[in-house]
């Protein structure tokens, strides 16, 4: 990285680059340890069931479509779209759309 510094806090390098973000530096093991961590508190996906609408909302979403054209296809506010997705994303257990978009196509409950 250019025009970064480094620093340790409480044994971990942390990089700051010129604009100001700060990556933390952990050993590969760590890393690992991490990811299998996030993978054990996400639930087990085989047992993720999404309804009609939820499905229907996320493929739109997943196609390129905006929450406003979603809603006006369906005839629903805009907030309910937005709840749709928000339902999906806490059943994956995913902060976005597009990560939830992603499994719910693994799990064959969208093309």
């Amino acid at each position: 990285m250019e025009d970064s510094s480094v620093a340790v806090v409480d044994g971990q390098r942390v990089v700051e680059d010129a604009e100001g973000n700060r990556f933390v530096l952990v050993p590969e093991q760590r890393y690992r340890a991490l990811q299998e961590a996030e993978r054990a508190a996400r639930p087990d996906r085989r047992t993720v069931v999404l309804t009609a609408r939820e499905r229907e909302v996320l493929q739109m979403v997943a196609d390129g479509c905006p929450g406003s054209v979603v809603a006006e296809r369906f005839g629903l506010a805009a907030n309910t779209v937005a709840q749709h997705l928000a339902a999906v994303r806490r059943k994956y257990g995913v902060r976005s759309s597009a990560a939830a978009a992603g499994l719910a196509r693994e799990d064959g409950l969208i093309s």
